[in-house]
């Protein structure tokens, strides 16, 4: 399984050189919640994650070589 993961904004940082996207490898089908421990993200910081234009919930498990949106919880002031 191959996951292709666009991080939003400040949770670039998370990702290997702080890039926008990055390509995550599985033996076996993972789950938002799943993607994002192996990312090292916390959830707090995900307000959504979405696949084809979907919001997708932390249990929802991912389909075989999709591609994953993550947007980051609004701050400012």
């Amino acid at each position: 399984m191959r996951y292709d993961v666009t991080a939003h904004a400040n949770l670039r940082h998370y990702l290997p050189g702080a890039l926008e996207k990055t390509q995550v490898e599985s033996p076996s089908p993972l789950t938002v919640r799943e993607l994002l421990e192996r990312l090292r993200i916390p959830e707090s910081e995900v307000m959504s994650a979405s696949v084809g234009g979907t919001t997708r919930k932390l249990e929802d498990r991912l389909a075989e070589d999709c591609e994953v949106d993550l947007l980051p919880v609004l701050s400012g002031g």
